[in-house]
């Protein structure tokens, strides 16, 4: 256990406790629990809850002892209220007020006599899983509070229900919180839902059972690369028609495996509709490029694209339409592409939106009509494609 009772004395006589990093050492607060160490991020884009979650691995020095562990996401509730608790113990009420009252992050250091062993894949995965555990009780205001994210999710849903209509049973991969699955619930749809995050099913389990729908929504919970082990439940050819928008596909390095797991679930001619991170987003390309930062306007180049290269919490892949398209060509044939947004800005920049509030209906319709147009179609935030199964593999009898 680290000694981290509270001295008399002002606030800077505390014990301090530095995260060991190869650019140098950062002073953060602290609290033991037990033989683990809790740290508090109060800002969202702090970058050393990143490093350490991307690694897998912290090593920590509190006076003249260094300590090696691994680092895990507080995303329960009740944890995150102990968590905070013990801070308001150890560091009173003015310094927590001042520091701690907020977090954006809790992260609990699992102390251990070495580094532990790091699978990269499985490491990803356990990141991945958290951060969408710990915002899903609040995933609905990130969307409903930013004007540009809700454009996103109008012009999804409503090519969701252009390219579904007729069609009964949908999958849906990657469902958060489900902002387009319970409209599609009630609009009469049976849902197949797939996230990686329990805690994002749990929220959309909650909303179905609310709006009286439950018996009409299944859950798995999965990435989409794992899309094939929901074969054998529900067997081939089983859901009328299948999409993904803004998230899932760009946490998978191998798309391949999702659309031959996709070929396998559809039938010929079922409808999937893909909304995706887009690798060139004109926005930032003239944005930042006639400003001169130009590491941020080529930011989504890198494979995977990193934090602070982009607006999520996680690194993610982007990727453009032509390599998208490609991907699943053996298995999918375009039906339609249009850019969201493409002459408005990313939600992360909604504020420039916000200073057109009173022409911001015209401006909706001129980006929609000008996104669906060549070459813009290929260079807006995110691209809307629907595809539709083919009747066999490209190049299959």
């Amino acid at each position: 256990m680290l000694a981290d009772a509270r001295p008399p004395g002002s606030d800077a006589e505390l014990p301090h406790l530095e995260l060991v990093r190869e650019s140098g050492r950062l002073p953060l607060g602290f609290v033991s629990d037990g033989a683990d160490v809790l740290l508090i991020a109060r800002d969202r884009s702090a970058r050393w809850p990143t490093e350490i979650l991307r690694d897998g691995a912290v090593e920590l020095a509190v006076g003249e002892r260094q300590v090696r562990g691994a680092p895990e996401l507080v995303t329960d509730p009740d944890e995150k209220q102990r968590a905070t608790s013990l801070f308001r113990a150890k560091y009173g009420a003015v310094g927590f007020e001042k520091w701690y009252s907020h977090p954006a992050r809790i992260v609990r250091v699992v102390v251990g006599d070495g580094p532990p062993s790091v699978d990269p894949p499985g490491q990803y995965r356990r990141w991945l899983e958290a951060e969408f555990d710990n915002v899903a009780d609040d995933y609905d205001r990130h969307i409903t509070g930013n004007r540009v994210n809700r454009l996103l999710r109008d012009r999804s849903l409503a090519e969701l229900r252009r390219a579904f209509r007729g069609r009964h049973r949908l999958l849906e991969i990657g469902c958060g919180s489900g902002m387009e699955t319970l409209p599609l619930l009630e609009d009469g749809h049976e849902l197949v839902c797939v996230d990686l995050s329990a805690r994002m099913l749990d929220v959309v389990r909650a909303k179905a059972r609310a709006a009286g729908r439950s018996e009409a929504l299944t859950t798995f919970r999965s990435t989409a690369g794992d899309l094939s082990r929901l074969t054998p439940d529900l067997g081939e050819g089983a859901v009328d028609g299948a999409y993904s928008t803004y998230g899932a596909l760009n946490c998978e390095a191998h798309l391949d495996r999702v659309a031959l797991a996709l070929g396998g679930l559809l039938p010929a001619g079922a409808p999937f509709v893909a909304g995706v991170y887009n690798r060139w987003c004109l926005f930032e390309l003239a944005g930042y490029g006639l400003t001169g930062r130009l590491r941020r306007a080529f930011g989504r180049t890198g494979s995977p694209v990193p934090v602070g290269a982009s607006r999520f919490c996680v690194d993610v892949f982007a990727y453009s339409w032509p390599e998208f398209r490609r991907r699943f060509a053996p298995w999918f044939e375009v039906r339609r592409v249009e850019a969201v947004p493409v002459l408005l800005p990313p939600s992360d920049l909604a504020g420039y939106a916000d200073r057109f509030d009173r022409g911001w209906a015209a401006l909706r319709r001129l980006d929609a009509a000008v996104g669906q147009r060549w070459p813009f179609f290929g260079f807006g935030d995110h691209f809307l494609a629907t595809f539709a199964r083919r009747a066999g593999p490209s190049g299959a009898g």
